[in-house]
């Protein structure tokens, strides 16, 4: 009996550590997305958790552990977001995206905050080998299949698109991060400047298809 109550103690031990360091986590990201990284000391986290430095140290290590953490979440979520995206060209740019603006709709201070992390590291740098640039070639480069069914001609090299690509998504993001636009300003810039790039080398009748989608952001 005692060796059943010494578990159970345990396992709420356990449970109560989880839900501080939850807590602590989430002043963390709102620390982060409104002061930036370089403004974010543990110091100030602990005076704003009402808990002790030493604390934070257990819990989360350095403010480079907690740096790393956010932009391994960010990671795990991404990859969640972009599972099973359409094979039409269009649809592909559409599901991506929009999946990534819901899932920060979710939770805005962790992604802002886990953004920052991300240009901390160069994660964003498309030279880095294990870098977001050289993981989203996988999820939104152009795909295989559109070059066999004549969708893109292949007269632009897939990786030239990409990199078009790339730098939109990073203009959008920067603007976002600084606030100076708002989620439905960055879901159009992105898919615009998507489509775009995509219409570099589409066919003719994937073209008229772009055009009139890129016609219809620029109205919004």
């Amino acid at each position: 009996m005692k060796e059943s109550g010494e578990a159970l103690g345990n396992v709420t031990r356990q449970a109560n550590k989880k839900l501080r360091r939850e807590r602590i986590f989430n002043i963390a990201k709102r620390l982060i997305a409104a002061k930036g990284l370089e403004e974010f000391t543990i110091s100030e986290l602990a005076d704003e958790a009402g808990v002790t430095t030493p604390t934070i140290h257990n819990l989360f290590g350095k403010k480079s552990d907690i740096i790393r953490e956010l932009v391994s979440n960010l990671i795990e979520l991404m990859k969640i977001a972009t599972v099973n995206p359409p094979i039409e060209p269009i649809e592909n740019a559409k599901f991506i995206i929009d999946n990534l603006v819901a899932s920060i709709e979710q939770d805005k201070d962790f992604f802002r905050a886990a953004l920052m992390a991300m240009d901390h590291l160069r994660l964003f740098d498309p030279r880095i080998p294990n870098g977001l640039f050289q993981r989203a070639r996988q999820v939104a480069a152009p795909r295989k299949e559109w070059y066999e069914t004549g969708l893109f001609l292949g007269n632009i090299e897939p990786h030239t698109i990409m990199k078009e690509v790339h730098n939109t998504n990073r203009l959008a993001r920067i603007d976002w991060v600084n606030g100076y636009i708002d989620l439905n300003q960055f879901r159009h810039q992105v898919l615009k400047g998507v489509l775009l790039a995509y219409a570099s080398d589409a066919s003719p009748e994937l073209y008229v298809r772009l055009i009139e989608e890129i016609n219809g952001l620029s109205k919004l």
